[in-house]
């Protein structure tokens, strides 16, 4: 599915209000005045108190006030649009893989609360983009579009489609400056929109990105930036004439026909598809080995410690390393001296003090005894980008299992959570109770990778397959 329905008409009642609409945009363009209308109908006004009337705190339905956002993670893309509970306008979607770019993302949200929004009525926009509210500010200043984008044709037809739409739009529209993920409930239910049609198979056509799907037509352009046209696909001139004939939008695209499903509050302890109770209710426990075996198996975890050097102990380099199989037991551990004269030890959270560096072993064996140990394996632990980095190593991707980016894990769709919250509440351990024990921890992302490594590697494995045909790329 491409899009939301939209209801049939003859060639007679597409002309009636498609060649009015033209005519009028081709006089504006001859005598330069297209920037005067868009300005003359769109402010957009950077304070943050909210303004037009609207309670950032609200959830209820009002008609003239929408919150949208743009989700894009890894090269999967969505949209958001959100105006209170049971709204028959609120939306969500995919968009294509080639508009997976923040600001192009925020663009196209835009874009399709001003279409879908009825092309009489006021209409206030809240947004926590930036580039989106400089963007419009200089369509309604005459910037030609050709000087936002020059080298970006894609990008510069989804400029002109936002210029026609406000050119087009007869009610007032006034854009907002929100600030991004501030616990606002409308900004967040938007974003909550904007994940959920990233992680959806309801695929969105887009002005100048079209439906994502590559033609002969367009191949000859290899190499260089394509653009699919303004309005390029049947559902998006189905859209535009929809507008223009004043009728209402149909459908709300991912979120389905159940609009109190997606902001019913769960009951307590609820049970997800994977059959595990996301809050853990129960005692806690320290993680501990499940066996006495020192085997060097297929899966290692591996956690570090790190200091600070330089001024400040801005710098952070490696302290201290440990490895545990995937019976829990340590099979490596190992602090490390430094080069470089040690500024902040951080010992009230990494643990370490200067007698436990003094007469280490230098970085460049412990490098290499790590590098040696999981060479060929499968290392699994929580930001494994950082402990990589204190290592200065570099491990295949698909030989890594990261409890801080696995989509099942994240918050949101898109938010990493903290490795202490997630081994309390999949695995009812208690971790990080004082100083950090990278044994500890790198044990904890072992348990969390053991519990769901058929899900896990499932996915690894049909992403291998190319099983997704939208492009995606899976969170190994």
């Amino acid at each position: 599915m491409s899009g939301s329905p939209t209801l049939p008409r003859g060639w007679v009642a597409t002309l009636r209000f498609l060649l009015p609409a033209l005519w009028s945009l081709f006089l504006a363009i001859c005598r330069g005045d297209v920037a005067k209308v868009v300005r003359s109908k769109l402010t957009v006004s950077r304070n943050m108190g909210g303004g037009g009337g609207a309670n950032n705190n609200r959830t209820r339905a009002e008609d003239g006030v929408a919150y949208v956002d743009g989700s894009v993670n890894r090269g999967v893309a969505g949209i958001g649009i959100w105006y209170g509970a049971g709204h028959y306008l609120n939306f969500s979607a995919a968009i294509p893989a080639t508009a997976a770019d923040n600001n192009v993302a925020e663009l196209i949200a835009v874009f399709f609360v001003l279409i879908r929004h009825p092309r009489d009525s006021r209409l206030a926009i809240h947004t926590d983009s930036k580039a989106a509210m400089t963007t419009l500010e200089s369509i309604a200043s005459g910037t030609k579009t050709n000087k936002l984008a020059p080298h970006n044709p894609a990008r510069r037809a989804l400029l002109n489609a936002l210029q026609y739409v406000l050119f087009w739009r007869q009610g007032r529209t006034v854009v907002h400056k929100i600030k991004g993920h501030n616990g606002q409930t409308p900004n967040e239910r938007a974003d909550q929109l904007a994940s959920l049609g990233a992680n959806s198979n309801y695929a969105l056509p887009t002005p100048g990105f079209g439906d994502g799907i590559e033609r002969s037509s367009m191949s000859k352009q290899s190499g260089k930036e394509k653009s699919f046209g303004t309005f390029p696909t049947l559902f998006l001139k189905q859209e535009l004439v929809r507008f223009l004939a004043y009728e209402p939008a149909h459908g709300s695209g991912a979120i389905g026909d159940s609009h109190e499903k997606f902001v019913t509050k769960k009951g307590k302890n609820p049970k997800n598809k994977n059959g595990f109770s996301p809050k853990y209710k129960g005692p806690l426990m320290v993680p501990k080995p499940l066996s006495s075996s020192l085997e060097i198996t297929t899966a290692l975890g591996v956690d570090c410690e790190m200091v600070g050097v330089g001024p400040d102990g801005e710098r952070s380099v490696l302290a201290q390393v440990s490895i545990v199989n995937e019976h829990g037991n340590v099979v490596y551990t190992s602090y490390c001296s430094s080069l470089k004269k040690v500024t902040d030890y951080r010992t009230h959270v990494s643990g370490v003090q200067p007698k436990h560096m003094a007469d280490a072993p230098s970085f460049a064996h412990v490098q290499f005894e790590v590098k040696t140990l999981i060479s060929n394996k499968i290392v699994v632990g929580h930001a494994l980008e950082n402990d990589f980095e204190a290592l200065q190593l570099k491990h295949p991707r698909e030989s890594t299992r990261d409890t801080a980016h696995w989509r099942p894990f994240l918050r949101m769709g898109r938010f990493s959570k903290r490795l202490k919250h997630l081994a309390r509440d999949h695995l009812g351990l208690k971790i990080q109770g004082g100083e950090h024990d990278p044994a500890e921890d790198a044990r904890a992302a072992m348990y969390l990778y053991l519990k769901y490594r058929d899900n896990w590697e499932g996915q690894v494995w049909a992403s291998r397959q190319g099983r997704d045909q939208r492009g995606r790329v899976y969170h190994y």
